[in-house]
């Protein structure tokens, strides 16, 4: 199960592959600003550079190939080429009930069953304390 912002980087990056831009500048991220949109790609700045064109002719040729998709209920550009993306209430619930039906809840499954130590750092009370006390701790070594 992807997440819910690697899902939409697929499908924004596929968005700027069609323009024959690279994949990896569809990175979409929770918006920083929740008024004007639930996701933000901030691709077509980067885009711009590689393909020698403005920042926001690139984004509205990005919004315009995701407003064609289902999934998006808003596509808007922001700024010199900010694209805000808002998904649909059904694609959201469709993701959601995804991941309540995974027996993991849609957490991936990394260390494949390996042990992890944990050692919990702890000076010496009986002793004045100071900063080398905390050496131990930070590298992790005694």
């Amino acid at each position: 199960m992807t997440s819910l912002t690697d899902r939409l980087s697929q499908i924004t990056g596929a968005a700027f592959a069609a323009l024959e831009l690279s994949p990896t500048l569809g990175t979409v991220a929770v918006s920083n600003r929740p008024d004007l949109s639930q996701f933000q790609c901030n691709g077509a700045m980067a885009a711009a550079k590689q393909a020698r064109r403005p920042p926001r002719e690139i984004a509205q040729a990005v919004a315009e190939r995701l407003k064609s998709d289902p999934i998006f209920a808003d596509v808007s550009l922001a700024g010199p080429g900010f694209l805000n993306l808002t998904v649909t209430d059904e694609w959201l619930a469709q993701h959601v009930d995804a991941l309540r039906s995974d027996p993991r809840l849609g957490v991936p499954d990394l260390g494949h069953g390996a042990t992890v130590v944990l050692d919990y750092g702890g000076p010496n009370i009986a002793k004045p304390m100071h900063v080398g006390h905390l050496r131990a701790s930070i590298i992790g070594d005694s």
